[in-house]
């Protein structure tokens, strides 16, 4: 299904540039100023799409069933993915976990999302989804381009901070190694 395989390749795209964008950031510059931070941004970018993907494929979130709250020091709880009516400034800036903490739970959900979108057909993508408070209700389709814009904006904010941090803006050109800013 062309749908679905367009989807992976954005997918894809949004885990090799976070697999290129915080391998090599330190613990300082996964939590400088300005906030929200490299490293929340990226669990952010995480959490939405694990809860989004477990939901519709009904299973339970790889943040709780998969004990990944815990191994941030964070409680199961399935509706905590960075909104802000659930993060106050100083949680947001309270955050901190290793880029390979991030990565590998990454890892996980992305696995999910490839497993997901591999079985899904025109009829699946199609599904209006039971969320009454959205006219018109939106659609299985609509709901995986929702969490790969919010997984695009998350990952240009980490991308941006990641050389303001180094650069003090986005001047790739200025750097020793322009990938370091990548």
């Amino acid at each position: 299904m062309a749908e679905a395989e367009i989807l992976l390749d954005a997918f894809t795209r949004v885990y090799e540039s976070l697999h290129r964008t915080l391998p090599d950031l330190s613990a300082e510059e996964l939590t400088k100023e300005p906030h929200p931070s490299i490293g929340w941004l990226a669990w952010r970018l995480t959490r939405v799409m694990d809860s989004n993907v477990s939901r519709l494929a009904g299973r339970d979130q790889l943040w709780i069933g998969d004990g990944w709250a815990a191994r941030f020091g964070m409680a199961p709880e399935p509706a905590d993915f960075g909104r802000s009516a659930m993060h106050t400034r100083e949680q947001v800036r309270a955050f901190h976990a290793p880029a390979e903490l991030l990565l590998a739970y990454h890892d996980a959900a992305y696995d999910r999302m490839k497993a997901y979108l591999k079985t899904l057909t025109a009829d699946d993508l199609a599904r209006q989804l039971d969320e009454p408070q959205y006219q018109p209700l939106p659609t299985v389709a609509v709901r995986l381009v929702s969490v790969l814009e919010n997984a695009m904006v998350n990952e240009g904010q980490i991308g941006y901070l990641k050389a303001y941090h180094r650069l003090g803006g986005w001047f790739p050109r200025e750097a020793k190694d322009p990938a370091s800013v990548r």
